[in-house]
């Protein structure tokens, strides 16, 4: 399967997302919607106005680049029928099917 390349721009949105949504998820706004950088200002679900201040900032910042071209790219990555990754591995390591290709290329003279 092939897939668009995430673009530099693409990869630092989804880093933005992430980082914006953990913050969030930590129970506190993102430095990027607090008042006072040097404060923390706590999330609170129930506030309706800073719902809607986050709710903005989230979407201003996912529109900065496509977050669909970072995780679909990364599902084309890992997906199996494409021998590019070893599915057996936890961490993001060359199938071994590539890998024995590249070992064969290298030792033939």
């Amino acid at each position: 399967m092939k897939m668009a390349r995430a673009s530099e721009q693409d990869l630092e949105c989804a880093q933005q997302v992430a980082s914006f949504l953990e913050s969030l998820i930590k129970g506190y706004l993102p430095d990027c919607i607090t008042e006072d950088e040097d404060e923390i200002e706590w999330f609170r679900l129930d506030d309706h106005d800073q719902c809607k201040r986050v709710l903005e900032k989230l979407i201003e910042v996912a529109q900065q680049g496509s977050m669909f071209r970072v995780t679909f790219g990364m599902e084309v990555l890992l997906d199996p029928r494409n021998e590019l990754l070893d599915p057996a591995a936890d961490t993001l390591e060359i199938h071994p099917a590539l890998a024995q290709l590249l070992n064969n290329t290298a030792m033939t003279p």
